[in-house]
């Protein structure tokens, strides 16, 4: 436990000098063709699984589960990693496809790999979703192939879609994810397909709660009709963030993440997906 608290002292440390540089240099550390920026996304790619495994074993530690340490992973790692090292946008199937097909198509633009998570939780937990849906995008692209040339291959945009569409309707959470996200700045380089299951950042997303984790807000937020709601119960079991509750018979939601899986697996069609205020 003593290691552990200096560990999470040392990243928080960490955290707060590159907090600090950004705010002196930000293209330094957020700029799309940054040097450094895209050295450190080397960095973590190189050792992406690795990490995953730690943010697994920390989530389920006892430390996780009392207030004042799991106030200090969170504020050590998990809130900086959330909101701009690695900062998640879920989005609704229609809202990422749309942002795929706005994307420049080339030789290499999308790839394909196992997805990390999985890779990480191994046989830990019981996930009966395909493996092969991380996809790579932008400047995570070459990065991604060069490290991993027998995990990742090259595919076109209209497969990327596939991939996409296919996982939405096995219930996977599309997420498009930035490196280094500070004031608005893009550097996206992956997008993934989500799962209650086995989702490290979804699993961190829960844990959190009481620290207000949060991610980039997506476009769209869900809207209830009570006067269609049955209270069957569908929406709360598909969201992966665990948002959704049933009050007087009637579906709610508390804080919608704006993937719209709920909307999407109601048989009343009672959700509807609105654009979110900005």
């Amino acid at each position: 436990m003593r290691q552990m608290r200096i560990s999470l002292g040392m990243m928080a440390t960490v955290n707060r000098a590159v907090s600090l540089m950004t705010l002196h240099n930000p293209e330094l550390f957020t700029g799309e063709e940054s040097g450094l920026r895209l050295l450190m996304l080397k960095i973590y790619a190189r050792f992406e699984v690795q990490l995953l495994k730690v943010f697994w074993f920390t989530f389920q530690s006892p430390l996780a589960k009392i207030n004042v340490t799991r106030k200090l992973m969170y504020l050590a790692l998990a809130k900086f990693m959330a909101e701009h090292a690695i900062a998640g946008n879920y989005m609704t199937l229609d809202e990422v496809v749309d942002f795929i097909n706005k994307l420049p198509e080339g030789n290499s633009a999308f790839a394909v790999g196992p997805c990390r998570c999985r890779l990480a939780i191994g046989h830990r937990v019981s996930c009966p979703h395909p493996l092969e849906t991380d996809i790579v995008i932008a400047s995570g692209t070459p990065i991604w192939l060069a490290l991993f040339p027998k995990d990742y291959r090259v595919i076109p945009k209209d497969e990327a879609i596939h991939i996409i569409k296919d996982g939405y309707e096995k219930g996977l959470a599309p997420g498009v994810f930035r490196h280094m996200y500070y004031k608005g700045s893009t550097n996206y380089f992956a997008i993934c397909n989500c799962c209650k299951e086995a989702c490290l950042p979804i699993i961190g997303y829960r844990v959190f709660k009481p620290e207000k984790m949060k991610f980039i807000p997506g476009p769209s937020r869900a809207v209830v009709d009570p006067e269609l709601c049955q209270g069957c119960g569908a929406c709360v079991k598909v969201c992966p963030f665990e948002e959704r509750v049933l009050v007087g018979g009637r579906s709610h939601t508390i804080n919608c993440q704006g993937c719209g899986l709920c909307a999407f697996n109601c048989p009343q069609k009672a959700i509807t997906m609105v654009k979110r205020a900005l």
